[in-house]
C-alpha cells in the first residue's frame, strides 16, 4: 500500500508539473514530494515528520498516508509548526475527535479520509440486508471479530458495536494480532469452541489477511465472513487465491470494471504504474488531486489561505 500510494502522488504530481505547475504567492512553481517511510511505527513517523519540516523546510506534511495511528502521533507536532499538515488513508475516529475537539490546536491538520462509522454503517447496513434478503443466516445475531491490534481496527470495532449490540446481537469475542501476523491457529481455536454467526475481520496486511482465509478453509472455520479493507489489495487475491472467495468486504472504492469514470482513471494511470491501479492507486491520486487543487485555488501554501479555499 505504502508504494502504491506513493506512485500514485507521483503521478497526481507528474500531471501539475505537466500542465506548468502551480502559481503560489504569484510564482509559478512546480511540485517536489520528499518521502519517508514511518515503517509503521509512530516514533519512526514522527522523526520522519520532524526531519521534513526542520531539515527539508517543506511546506506541507502529509502524515501520515496510510496509518492512523502514525498520524495520532504526527499530529501532536501541528501546533508547532504554522504549515498545513494533510492525511491520506487514515480513518480511525480519533483523528477527527481530537480536531473537533481543540479546533484551535488542530486547525492546521486535515483529515482526507472518511471516519470510522462509515465502515460501521457500511458492514451492519450490508450484513443486515444480505439476513433480510436470505443470502446469510445469522440465527443466533452473534458476531465476533479478528483484527489487528491498531487504532484504525479499534476504532472500526468500537463503531460496530454500538450498531450491532443495540439491535440485539451479541459479541461472542475479539482477538486482536500484530500488524504482519500470519499465524491465527490460537484465535481459530476460540472461533471453533465458539463460533460466531458473522466473523469481520480487519487488516491492513494482506498477507496477514491471506494466512487467516487459508488457515480457515484448512481448520474447516466456516461464518459468514466480513472483512476490511484487506481483500482489495491485489496482493492478498495473488496470496489467498480459492481461499479469498465468497468473501464480502468494504470498501469498494474503485471499480474500473463497472464504473466508466473509474477506468478512464485506470486507463491513464496504467501507462505510468506499469500495471493496472488498485483500490490504493486510485484513493492516492484523489488524495494528492484534492490538495493539489486547493493550493491552486489558495495560490498559496499559508495556513489561513488554504483553509479558507
Amino acid at each position: 500500500s505504502g508504494v502504491a500510494m506513493r506512485k500514485s502522488w507521483e503521478f497526481a504530481a507528474k500531471e501539475v508539473n505537466d500542465a506548468g505547475g502551480i502559481t503560489v504567492d504569484g510564482k509559478l512553481k512546480k511540485v517536489e514530494l520528499i518521502f519517508e517511510d514511518s515503517q509503521s511505527r509512530p516514533e519512526v513517523g514522527v522523526s520522519a515528520a520532524q526531519k521534513l519540516l526542520t531539515r527539508d523546510n517543506v511546506d506541507i506534511v502529509v502524515g501520515e498516508l496510510f496509518h492512523s495511528h502514525v498520524t495520532l502521533a504526527i499530529m501532536e507536532l501541528a501546533p508547532a509548526f504554522p504549515k498545513i499538515f494533510f492525511t491520506g488513508q487514515p480513518v480511525s475516529q480519533e483523528i477527527a475527535r481530537k480536531i473537533a475537539s481543540d479546533p484551535k490546536k488542530y486547525g492546521n491538520y486535515w483529515k482526507f479520509s472518511f471516519n470510522s462509522d462509515a465502515y460501521a454503517d457500511t458492514t451492519f447496513q450490508t450484513i443486515e440486508w444480505l439476513i433480510k434478503d436470505g443470502k446469510v443466516k445469522a440465527p443466533n445475531k452473534t458476531f465476533g471479530f479478528i483484527t489487528e491490534e491498531t487504532d484504525y481496527a479499534k476504532s472500526n470495532i468500537e463503531f460496530m458495536r454500538k450498531l450491532f449490540e443495540p439491535a440485539g446481537w451479541k459479541m461472542t469475542g475479539q482477538e486482536l494480532v500484530p500488524i504482519g501476523n500470519a499465524d491465527f491457529f490460537p484465535q481459530l481455536s476460540k472461533l471453533r469452541a465458539a463460533p460466531p454467526d458473522v466473523l469481520i475481520s480487519i487488516f491492513t496486511s494482506p498477507n496477514a489477511g491471506a494466512a487467516l482465509v487459508k488457515q480457515m478453509k484448512e481448520q474447516g472455520v466456516k461464518p459468514f465472513h466480513f472483512a476490511i479493507f484487506y481483500p482489495t489489495l491485489r496482493e492478498f487475491i495473488t496470496g489467498a487465491g480459492a481461499a479469498g472467495e465468497n468473501i464480502v468486504y468494504s470498501p469498494l472504492l474503485f471499480d474500473p470494471d463497472n464504473n466508466k469514470e473509474h477506468k478512464t482513471l485506470s486507463d491513464k494511470m496504467t501507462p505510468f504504474l506499469g500495471i493496472a491501479p488498485s483500490g490504493d492507486h486510485a484513493f492516492g491520486y484523489c488524495n494528492g488531486a484534492v490538495l493539489f487543487d486547493v493550493i491552486k485555488r489558495a495560490g498559496s501554501t499559508e495556513v489561513k489561505k488554504m483553509n479558507e479555499a
